[in-house]
């Protein structure tokens, strides 16, 4: 899609579990394996859309949806189940700013670390935005309350809003 133009992107919690499980299908294409919305991480993520819907974030372009990143809360940390991108939205930096979000979105519950499932593909983005791990198995620890973490939010925040503001064409 040549009009897609990630970096003016909105990001935004998911309005409904309809939109929620389209949003699982556009990340679950990127999947080897074909992966639909009767897979157990769809059902498990709607099971869970009334109590971790601000985990739950989608990138908008001119009204439509373009990426997701989509996760839950499990214990003290949350888990990002999954990630996707429509291919002509990759590789202009929409994939960090749907993790930076996520990471705030996190942080703002008081989560203490993220956790995911990667792609040897993938594993390599995930390492540049510190996150560590053995095999496909990543976490990022998450900053503790203090001066340091609103410090960092007050940073976050101003990104995201900074890059939620419509430019001129």
């Amino acid at each position: 899609m040549a009009g897609t133009n990630p970096a003016t992107a909105a990001i935004r919690p998911v309005d409904s579990p309809g939109e929620l499980a389209a949003a699982f299908d556009l990340a679950a294409a990127q999947f080897a394996e074909p992966v639909t919305r009767a897979d157990r991480r769809c059902r498990e993520l709607l099971d869970r859309f009334a109590d971790d819907r601000p985990l739950m974030l989608v990138a908008e372009e001119d009204g439509r949806v373009v990426g997701a990143a989509l996760g839950f809360r499990k214990g003290d940390g949350v888990t990002l189940r999954v990630v996707g991108l429509e291919p002509a939205a990759r590789g202009r930096g929409l994939g960090r700013r749907l993790l930076a979000a996520f990471e705030l979105a996190a942080i703002k519950l008081g989560a203490a670390l993220i956790s995911l499932g990667a792609g040897e593909d993938v594993v390599g983005f995930y390492r540049r935005l510190g996150y560590a791990g053995r095999g496909p198995m990543m976490r990022k620890e998450l900053p503790l309350p203090g001066a340091f973490l609103a410090a960092r939010l007050r940073r976050l925040e101003a990104a995201a809003k900074n890059a939620s503001k419509p430019t001129r064409r």
